[in-house]
């Protein structure tokens, strides 16, 4: 239990009664030696076994050492200390702390160049190394300005423990303590620089009292469990220059257990389980891939009698497997969950009991004298509302000092949970933020848990899952040395293979491996990894760039000229139905399913599951036996009908053909739904009256101008209510449009309000997924419809438009509709539906022929942000409208949208679009830029949102009428692509321009630019000129004037926009 030198009203189950009694942490352990002086606190490796000191010990060779030392780190401010984890180090880390000196623990795991920057960032001013590091602590010296170098050797514990303690002490050390101790700095440690350089952060005396009465508050204050001791002894795989090694081995001092200290980290399993036995270990804290190690060594041993006589076995740092969890706990060993971070310190745990079936659903258990929460639960991703992020309450004790990335001086951790249902309130850690792959086709991967099935192979030691901004994901593989030099190749495929196919079995779809992108790393070869054993994954790609490059060309650019000999067939003479059936049967295998189910469908592939990755695999499988298939054949013939036929006709199709094709397919599309409306839609009467109160419902609130489009809503007093339609589960609706709201720096209070109702957007569903009376009531209740929802999968057919957002639309009007004064109805089409309508584009309505939207190729080079697929898709939709207004007298109105970028007052333009990508991707990084000829046009999303919702409001009341009814929502003042590069550079940026060919080429170089993503789309479409077309403004404009207002991309807007980006972490002046 508790044991403290002091009151008994000081106890750490009381918040801040232990800060407010000792002031200074190192005022605690002089206290605490007092009381545990003859106890053992630490017991170290040495000399082929195990030789231990008690707290009083440690604290005569501390207090002796800081003597020694004081009259080095006079007018420092922050020492900082280089060296291995082992017993010395926290007799060093004790004796700065003596000296009331901030220390700062700088791993030597850090490369030259990240030691020296720590040094400039801390203003260190004296540098100590143990003698193993002197010639980084040298190099470091050198080119950081006033810093000293000690370098020491290792002590001799066993001279030095003999030696009485300094007469002197009190002439050195201060011990006079005040509230002022309390949050002044202490310790300073780093993160782990995965993706950058390591960021320094501070702790307060504060900080680690909380770091430390983890244990007092989660097991000594509760009588059903196991109470730790003097007796206990606590085995960390953990330095002290990590949070979870300072957690761990101090929080042993509040109950005068001891701590061991193994000879070196990372530790073998044969040096953990003699720790175990030589000292009786009671409990062991370490990341999970040491547990991973555990279980496969003690099934090899089967000796489980050390690791069963274990209270407690804490693991965090990152995600244990649940198989893992289970196999432990069916071997009665107590692995349990806790969570922390370098920022946040140790919130939270799961439940201890080894009775318990919870061991890795953590919650936060430390709270406020209120009995609060120091944090909260976000949904981080409006597609994944089940996903949340950790966010940490200002004014947290358990923050470190000054650490906050929000404005109201709260920390976003950037760790994803999902909360458990099977225990309410306690959440699974999932990865991290920037753990997340974002795939070529926006799906999300998560690689931490594939990862981590495939290390569960003894053939494996690490592995990488990689593939944001690509089409598929990959693995890198690094072996498990002992075991794969005396294996077969064949074996050690197989055993590599196999658990890639287990990761498989256990993810989506969409972020499945295929053989053919595994990468197993020669023996020599490693993957680099941080102190907790997590994997570095970018760092490794960038590592491993030629190989990972050469895994994906050989993959998605695959013809049959890369095949295997083996494939040895003439399919020039195959009849039609031979083509068919080995089509079927390839599209079988790739699905998973029956081939009858194939050969009786004679539509899309994609309505039975194909997506943008097995279409991959489809086509590598066409490869292996037809020549001079297209990377895009799959998209072009979704069927298995048109893939036959264009296998048969023995050429491949050009641009123009493919082209054609889908222009008469959409054609035939339009005329059906026009067909289908001249059936289902009687001609209404319009009887409108301009006291009829405004009731919107509105859909894609969640998006950039959707959500602007909101606000604007809610700022107008003559709208009475909005109804938002929002996909996604019923409980996690507002908390998706509320995240929307909010990561676009609008004010989120607004919903706060009866004037907003949020609804399930299931339009698929009968009465759109609404009871029949909720479906009558809003009925009679709306007036106005904004439809802004829409698919934004470029590479997606117009097949698979039509199910997934015509069909549904579909179903709106017909809620829209009433034989007397129809709902009006708003659509937010694109100017990519009326291209090649001329080169003047007026406001009126299209004509039925398909070949007025945007072409095949031209989304990129016309400088709109617009595919094909989509653009025809919204032409269906507009001839639809101007064919329901002019005949059925209902009124439906349409604002074509143009490029829109981010809005004018706080410059939020996402940072996964086209134009920051360029900007960044080419003015900042690359240092060049595209010379384009074209005009723009692009509208900031506020602007587009207030000229939208001010046609709504003036519309409102009018009947139906064809020439009142298109609308355009581009800005009205163009300014030529050479302005734009102007302005970047006016802002601050330098940079080349030069032709787009060129620029593609520069960019093609560099995999780790954010603009390589889009580097398919480049490469394709900045091969010609294309001039867009103006599209007129003036009836826009005299309905809605704010649209003349609109700024162009001047200074000041575009450095509104580095400022944004720069807060995000995107863009960095640096560069």
């Amino acid at each position: 239990m508790s044991t403290l030198n002091a009151p008994a009203s000081v106890n750490f189950a009381t918040s801040q009664s232990v800060p407010q009694h000792f002031k200074s942490f190192t005022n605690y352990m002089n206290e605490q030696t007092k009381i545990h002086a003859d106890k053992v606190f630490a017991r170290y490796y040495s000399q082929n076994g195990f030789k231990s000191l008690t707290y009083a010990d440690v604290d005569r060779l501390a207090t002796n050492l800081a003597c020694k030392w004081a009259y080095a780190v006079q007018d420092v401010d922050v020492v900082s200390f280089i060296s291995d984890h082992n017993v010395c180090y926290l007799i060093i880390m004790l004796a700065l702390l003596k000296l009331r000196m901030p220390m700062f623990t700088i791993s030597p795991r850090n490369s030259e160049a990240a030691a020296i920057d720590l040094l400039k960032k801390t203003e260190s001013k004296l540098l100590i190394t143990e003698a193993k590091y002197e010639s980084i602590g040298k190099a470091a010296a050198a080119q950081v300005a006033d810093v000293n170098l000690i370098v020491i050797s290792p002590f001799d514990i066993d001279h030095l423990v003999k030696q009485p303690l300094n007469p002197n002490f009190q002439e050195f050390l201060n011990f006079d303590f005040s509230d002022k101790d309390i949050n002044k700095t202490a310790i300073i440690c780093h993160s782990s620089g995965t993706t950058s350089f390591p960021k320094p952060v501070k702790f307060s005396n504060n900080y680690i009292f909380y770091a430390i009465n983890a244990f007092e508050v989660l097991i000594n204050a509760n009588d059903k469990l196991d109470s730790l001791t003097d007796e206990d002894v606590i085995l960390p795989i953990a330095p002290l220059f990590h949070t979870f090694g300072l957690f761990t081995i101090f929080s042993v001092t509040t109950f005068g257990g001891s701590v061991v200290f193994l000879e070196k980290l990372p530790a073998t399993q044969k040096e953990i389980f003699r720790a175990f036995e030589d000292n009786n270990v009671t409990m062991f804290a370490a990341p999970p891939i040491i547990y991973e190690q555990m279980a496969h060594h003690l099934k090899q041993t089967n000796d489980f009698t050390a690791a069963q006589r274990l209270k407690y076995a804490i693991t965090g740092g990152a995600a244990l497997k649940y198989e893992i969890f289970e196999w432990f706990h069916g071997n009665c060993i107590n692995v349990r969950s806790m969570y922390g971070s370098t920022e946040s310190n140790t919130i939270m745990a799961c439940d201890l009991d080894r009775r318990s079936k919870n061991y890795r659903y953590l919650r936060l258990f430390q709270r406020d004298s209120q009995g609060q929460a120091y944090g909260s639960f976000e949904v981080n991703d409006e597609s994944e509302p089940n996903i949340k992020h950790l966010y940490i309450h200002a004014g947290s004790p358990f923050l470190g000092i000054h650490v906050a990335n929000r404005a109201d001086g709260g920390y976003s951790t950037q760790d994803l949970f999902v909360e458990s249902t099977d225990f309410p309130g306690y959440y699974k850690y999932i990865g991290r933020r920037d753990d997340t792959l974002v795939m070529e086709n926006g799906e999300k991967t998560n690689p931490v848990p594939m990862e981590t099935t495939i290390r569960q192979s003894p053939m494996v030691e690490q592995a990488a899952v990689i593939g944001h901004g690509r089409q598929c994901t990959a693995a890198l593989i690094q072996l498990n040395s002992e075991l794969a030099k005396y294996s077969s190749d064949e074996e050690i495929h197989k055993a590599v293979y196999d658990a890639v196919k287990k990761a498989n079995n256990e993810c989506p779809n969409h972020s499945k491996i295929f053989p053919q992108m595994v990468k197993i790393l020669s023996l020599d070869h490693e993957l680099p990894i941080t102190a907790k054993g997590t994997i570095m994954r970018k760092k490794a790609e960038l590592t491993y760039q030629d190989a990972v490059e050469k895994l994906y060309k050989d993959f998605l650019e695959r013809s049959r000229s890369h095949v295997h000999a083996s494939v040895d067939y003439d399919t020039s003479a195959w009849t039609a139905q031979q083509t068919e059936d080995f089509l079927i049967d390839s599209a079988a295998e790739v699905l998973d399913i029956p081939s009858s189910i194939i050969r009786d469908h004679p539509k899309s592939l994609f309505h039975l599951g194909l997506n943008s990755i097995n279409a991959i695999q489809l086509r590598n499988r066409i490869c292996e036996y037809f020549d001079d298939v297209a990377p895009n054949f799959i998209y072009q013939h979704y069927s298995i009908k048109s893939m036959c036929n264009a296998l048969m006709s023995n050429k491949r199709e050009d641009i123009q053909e493919q082209t054609e094709m889908r222009y008469q397919q959409t054609q035939r599309l339009a005329e059906s739904y026009i067909k289908r409306a001249k059936r289902d839609f009687p001609r209404a009467s319009n009887q409108y009256t301009k006291s009829k109160p405004k009731v919107v419902l509105l859909t894609g609130a969640t998006g950039s101008v959707g959500s602007s489009i909101l606000r604007e809503l809610l700022q107008d007093p003559t709208i009475e209510k909005v109804y938002c339609c929002v996909r996604g589960e019923d409980h996690e609706l507002k908390n998706r449009l509320v995240e929307a709201i909010t990561s676009r720096s609008l004010d989120a209070s607004l919903l706060e309000t009866d004037r907003v109702e949020i609804l399930p957007m299931r339009f698929h569903e009968p009465l759109l997924g609404l009871s029949e009376e909720h479906y009558h009531q809003l009925k009679k209740e709306v007036t106005i419809v904004q439809h802004c929802a829409w698919l934004l999968n470029f590479n997606m057919t117009i097949d698979h438009f039509d199910k997934e957002c015509i069909q549904p639309f579909y179903n709106l009007l017909k809620f829209a509709y009433n034989e007397t004064n129809p709902m009006h109805v708003h659509f937010i089409s694109s100017i990519s539906a009326s291209a090649l309508l001329g080169n003047e584009i007026a406001e009126e309505p299209l004509p039925l022929d398909s070949h007025v939207a945007m072409p095949l190729g031209y989304s990129q080079v016309c400088n709109k942000s617009f595919g094909f697929e989509l653009a025809i898709s919204k032409f269906v939709v507009e001839t639809l409208l101007n064919y329901l207004t002019a005949e059925k007298n209902f009124p439906c109105y349409i604002e074509r949208l143009g490029q829109v970028c981010g809005d004018s007052i706080n410059g939020v333009w996402n940072v996964s679009e086209q134009y920051p990508l360029m900007f960044i991707g080419g003015g900042s990084i690359m240092k060049k830029m595209p010379r384009l000829n074209t005009e723009i046009d692009w509208i900031p999303s506020n602007f587009a949102a207030a000229a939208i919702v001010d046609i709504m409001s003036k519309t409102s009341h009018l009947p139906a009428n064809t020439d009142e009814s298109i609308y355009h929502i581009v800005n009205p003042h163009l300014i030529p692509w050479h302005d734009v590069l102007t302005t970047m550079k006016k802002s601050g940026m330098e940079f080349d321009i030069v032709e787009p060919a060129v620029w593609v080429e520069e960019l093609a170089k560099d995999d780790t630019n954010p603009a390589f993503r889009l580097m398919s789309f480049y490469k394709d479409n900045f091969k010609g000129s294309f001039r867009m077309a103006v599209w007129k403004t003036e009836k826009t404009c005299a309905l809605a004037p704010i649209l003349s207002q609109s700024p162009v991309l001047d200074i000041s807007l575009f450095r509104k926009y580095l400022k944004h980006w720069e807060l995000v972490g995107f863009y960095k002046p640096s560069h």
